[in-house]
């Protein structure tokens, strides 16, 4: 099967499969999951008003770097980290977390920015494995790393295809 075709079949199914694990969720009382499936679903739909706005070139989206490096981090921060925050707050630690959160995102996207030349599509998708990795061991379920390992995927095939491509074929 060819990257495009599995594109395709991500780009299509992934809100669905991340929608179910948010209903699955919703009817067994996990919150954890609700918070997870909600994290996953904001970035696909960031991304893909990234892309959006990329095809459309507007403002600061004219640079591919610039998007690249927003695709990164949108799925590292607001994939990863603002959901592992939050499913693991109270309300005695929520704002130091919140603090938290913003200050590693800003730390997060301005290395990303920095090293986005040197990072191959490749070490993005090990690095992104790793995260993975980290939810199913702080999750200990098997359905929160694997919807952040396809939506991982999903981001790895749009940098490593040039993001015009996809842009244009209305994929």
């Amino acid at each position: 099967m060819d990257e495009a075709r599995v594109h395709n079949i991500l780009t299509f199914y992934l809100p669905i499969l991340i929608f179910g694990s948010f209903v699955y969720g919703f009817l067994n009382g996990n919150s954890q999951m609700l918070i997870y499936a909600i994290g996953y679903l904001v970035t696909y739909f960031a991304i893909r008003l990234e892309i959006h706005h990329q095809e459309h070139k507007w403002g600061a989206h004219r640079d591919t770097r610039f998007v690249k490096a927003l695709v990164i981090s949108n799925l590292v921060v607001v994939g990863f980290l603002l959901p592992t925050i939050l499913a693991h707050s109270t309300k005695a630690n929520f704002n130091r977390n919140l603090v938290m959160f913003f200050i590693a995102g800003a730390f997060i996207y301005a290395t990303t920015w920095r090293i986005i030349d040197k990072l191959s599509e490749d070490r993005v998708g090990i690095f992104l494995l790793v995260l993975s990795l980290l939810v199913l061991i702080k999750t200990k379920s098997l359905l929160e790393p694997l919807l952040f390992a396809l939506l991982s995927l999903w981001a790895c095939l749009i940098l490593k295809h040039s993001l015009a491509a996809y842009a244009t074929k209305g994929l």
